[in-house]
């Protein structure tokens, strides 16, 4: 949830008059709620909001509930990863939630930080863990320090309206890995949907329930390691014909080679973060999409 914060202390925070904010309120450049005695408060995520389109510089983080040191960033996305590699594998977790931070400030989504920063961050730890440069608790102290960033990025988003299309996100048995279901969590719950995430490592027979439950109107399914071709596009064959039909089903992850994508029936596939983000917006915008769209 949101925290509320007062003009006062938003302006304190960016360095400007207490009137100064009060009057971008009243003009509707930062949404703000009334109490009952008439003060105006402002939820984070709305300030955030007003930050990421604005140019004014954060003077004091701290007051906002961001991490010390955060700025508007104009850093490369390039310069940006470098840096965040070496903060997840020292297993710093102040300047690695800096560091996403600072990028979601400078207006990067969700998915490009991602697909950008993240996700090839774990690409080049996974490859000097296979010659022999890293261990494997400085694998863990990444994800552990990433999850912990990611997870204060969530607090700084709009929440979803009431009425907002459910999508629920989850990873096949085997899979332990959170990452990658969290950050497309994240994408969809920063495009407004409303995100339901099942964790990793779920059994087929349990998720079939749970769709079948809540009817979503998106699914995710995430695929980190297939022992055989043959048997996943069949079990997720047998999955798919469980769906509820008002139910999409886009499948991505890093075993997906590229003879199991093109056997993959009545199911999207999602390359990257943008992909999948690319397809969300495509099922926001058109509720009539044919179920039997491969991407």
């Amino acid at each position: 949830m949101s925290i509320k914060l007062t003009p006062k202390r938003v302006a304190q925070a960016i360095g400007v008059s207490e009137s100064s904010m009060k009057r971008w309120c009243d003009r509707g450049l930062i949404d703000f709620q009334k109490t009952a005695g008439g003060h105006r408060r402002l939820k984070q995520s709305s300030v955030v909001a007003f930050l990421r389109r604005s140019d004014h510089d954060i003077v004091k983080p701290e007051l906002l509930g961001l991490p010390a040191g955060v700025q508007r960033s104009q850093r490369p996305l390039d310069d940006a990863r470098h840096e965040f590699f070496r903060a997840a594998i020292a297993g710093d977790r102040h300047l690695s939630q800096r560091i996403l931070i600072e990028q979601y400030l400078a207006e990067k989504t969700i998915a490009e930080i991602g697909d950008q920063v993240i996700n090839p961050v774990f690409e080049q730890v996974s490859r000097k863990m296979e010659i022999g440069e890293l261990e494997s608790h400085q694998l863990r102290s990444a994800c552990d320090v990433t999850l912990a960033a990611l997870s204060q990025i969530r607090e700084l988003l709009p929440t979803p309206e009431a009425g907002a299309r459910l999508a629920m996100v989850a990873a096949l048995p085997g899979d332990n890995n959170e990452l990658p279901t969290t950050q497309v969590e994240l994408v969809l719950h920063e495009m407004g949907w409303r995100t339901h995430s099942l964790g990793a490592d779920l059994p087929l027979a349990m998720l079939a329930a749970a769709v079948q439950n809540q009817r979503p109107y998106l699914l995710c399914l995430n695929v980190s390691g297939v022992v055989n071709n043959t048997d996943f596009l069949d079990e997720l064959e047998r999955f798919r014909q469980q769906l509820n039909p008002e139910t999409f089903l886009i499948v991505g992850g890093q075993a997906l080679n590229g003879s199991v994508r093109k056997q993959m029936k009545h199911s999207a596939f999602g390359e990257n973060l943008q992909q999948l983000q690319a397809l969300a917006r495509s099922l926001t915008f058109n509720s009539t999409i044919n179920h039997n769209h491969k991407a």
